[in-house]
């Protein structure tokens, strides 16, 4: 018996967000309570049958092949906030101010773990921009995100695409998806434009 929750346990615990703590937790309380057991199987499989990822914006699409966002003709499809998971979409999203569109990357350029350029979502971003677009580098205040933000501040500049980076309200480190919604509005508000030297 033993042997098969550990088992359970690492294998929850590779999801993202959960320690082994977390997982240990969860995996008793759903043993002491069967009802929200079978509760969260109910829910896991509404997931499985309602949601989907975004085929233009990498979002999450409810369903449909397109989120909500890419389906509003309302907003402006010529500004496009780049961000690196579906959680800083999330965020933005939280202070019903941002009128543009999406790309969700998939992630950060970050070779200590193998992810490279090819790995995220930046060629189908390439693909959705024109000579009016502006792209809106919403990346985490980190090294990758940084490292990523340069990235594609090379290749829009080669495109002559308008590339803005969110103001610095974010600190040194920061996580788009800790920050609170008047320090993301603050750093949208306040985007400054990247120029490639």
């Amino acid at each position: 018996m033993e042997k098969e929750f550990h088992e359970i346990i690492d294998l929850i615990s590779k999801y993202k967000g959960l320690t082994k703590k977390t997982s240990e937790r969860l995996v008793v309380d759903l043993i002491n309570n069967n009802s929200k057991l079978d509760e969260m199987v109910k829910h896991l499989k509404e997931i499985k049958s309602n949601f989907k990822v975004c085929k233009e914006c990498f979002y999450i699409a409810l369903n449909n092949d397109l989120c909500d966002i890419c389906l509003d003709d309302s907003r402006d499809s010529n500004i496009i906030c780049v961000v690196g998971t579906t959680m800083d979409a999330m965020n933005i999203e939280k202070h019903k101010k941002y009128k543009g569109k999406y790309a969700v990357l998939g992630g950060e350029i970050n070779l200590g773990k193998n992810i490279k350029p090819e790995d995220l979502k930046i060629n189908e971003l390439f693909e959705r921009v024109n000579p009016k677009t502006e792209l809106i580098l919403a990346l985490n205040a980190t090294f990758e995100g940084e490292v990523t933000a340069n990235y594609l501040s090379k290749i829009a500049n080669l495109k002559k695409i308008k590339t803005t980076r969110i103001a610095k309200g974010i600190p040194s480190g920061g996580m788009l998806d800790y920050m609170d919604e008047s320090t993301l509005e603050y750093a949208l508000n306040n985007r400054k434009e990247i120029t490639v030297k």
